[in-house]
């Protein structure tokens, strides 16, 4: 039996879970933590924990440490801290404990900073880097927005170290007009209002602005195996469903960008589609919230493949036959103790 750790995830891993359960060659047994003790994945869990709040890296690796010590942890999927426990990797190692994650940790630093990701690709040849400023100050700001507004129709911005997507906004003068009451805001904001919050913020984290990409955006999961690399492109800004299908364009950008990380487990790319040509968001070094959507529709159990891989099996795949499918999801009531 393989005991499997998953470090405070979020409530969408409660469906990778019970992919793995299904998948997986060898029977699995879940500990689950998390620092709110009624996190959904809490009832598909063998075993469950609350985690440490207020502690620093340095002390929550060392809690994760003994945390696989005392719970005989074989396979850690670690989130929480995910940086920093890559960069201990090896200690992990020692103690018999493989992490469900590969990526490199002078290449961790590199896609926690999008500034840092954005230059890395851009040097290395790849042309879907947006045009961004770098915003050190509120001057720095609005100096940034009135270069890129000539040539643009809307302008957004993001702290340049950031998670989920918290700090995204996409300054929307038509807020402001009649046609805004029966449109939910979103992630927008006017441009007076974008002023007064960014000026009081200290930009002791740079942000960053761009140009708005008005197309689709794209979730790839995608990770390599013994068959070739693993790919599948989820399109989103759909509505209540997004569709999966695999375009020659997205699957070769997303590959080069997976050979120049050197990944080989889960990660997941976010690109944008601007005026038919492929844009970079941003490159997460782990599964997606979104990857049972598009596992579901691709009728590939990608996260038991990577599990079966990390333990020494290879799985069969193969990519569907149908141009594209659409996939959707309903709120589900799940009751626990």
């Amino acid at each position: 039996m393989v005991r499997i750790w998953f470090n405070h995830w979020f409530s969408a891993v409660y469906n990778i879970i019970s992919m793995m359960r299904e998948g997986c060659k060898e029977e699995i047994y879940v500990i689950g933590t998390n620092k709110n003790d009624t996190a959904v994945y809490k009832s598909v869990c063998d075993e469950w924990y609350v985690e440490p709040d207020g502690v620093s890296e340095d002390e929550y690796v060392s809690f994760c440490l003994d945390f696989c010590k005392n719970h005989k942890i074989d396979v850690f999927v670690p989130r929480r801290e995910l940086t920093p426990i890559i960069r201990n990797s090896e200690r992990f190692a020692e103690i018999g404990v493989k992490l469900f994650t590969d990526v490199k940790s002078d290449m961790i630093a590199i896609l926690d900073d999008k500034i840092a990701a954005y230059e890395f690709f851009a040097g290395k040849g790849f042309e879907c880097i947006p045009d961004i400023r770098i915003a050190k100050n509120i001057d720095e700001f609005i100096s940034a927005y009135e270069a890129l507004k000539v040539n643009n129709k809307r302008v957004c911005y993001k702290l340049s170290i950031d998670e989920g997507a918290r700090s995204f906004r996409v300054i929307d003068a038509r807020l402001k007009e009649e046609r805004a009451l029966l449109e939910k805001p979103g992630f927008k904001i006017d441009y007076p209002d974008a002023l007064a919050v960014l000026s009081k913020y200290d930009f002791s984290i740079p942000v960053l602005v761009m140009p708005y990409l008005d197309g689709y955006e794209i979730s790839i999961d995608c990770m390599k195996t013994a068959k070739g690399d693993l790919i599948i492109p989820r399109y989103k800004n759909i509505g209540r469903y997004s569709i999966v299908r695999f375009e020659e364009s997205v699957l070769s950008l997303s590959s080069r960008l997976m050979n120049e990380i050197g990944a080989n487990m889960p990660i997941n790319i976010q690109l944008r589609m601007h005026e038919d040509k492929l844009w970079l968001l941003e490159i997460n070094p782990r599964m997606s919230g979104g990857m049972q959507l598009s596992c579901a529709a691709a009728g590939i159990n990608l996260p038991a493949i990577a599990l079966n891989q990390l333990l020494g099996y290879e799985t069969e795949w193969q990519y569907p036959s149908f141009e594209k499918r659409r996939v959707a999801h309903v709120e589900t009531a799940i009751c626990f103790d």
